[in-house]
């Protein structure tokens, strides 16, 4: 298993951290999410998985969930 850390700007409550939580949680290898919220900045998301997933992969899946970013 892969522990995967990234940084996601858009996360402004407990509600952007559910709405990310269940997109990144249906991504098929994806086993457990984490989210380190911070309102006024970036987020730090972790990710346990059974390969390495691509920041553009991460991005697809938030794309139309709302205004969230990968950065970094």
């Amino acid at each position: 298993m892969t522990e995967q850390s990234f940084s996601i700007d858009g996360l402004k409550c407990e509600g952007c951290v559910e709405t990310v939580t269940n997109a990144l949680s249906a991504l098929q290898p994806v086993h457990d999410v984490s989210i380190d919220l911070n309102a006024n900045g970036t987020s730090t998301v972790r990710l346990s998985t059974d390969v390495e997933l691509t920041r553009d992969e991460i991005q697809a899946a938030l794309k139309s969930e709302g205004d969230f970013s990968v950065v970094g």
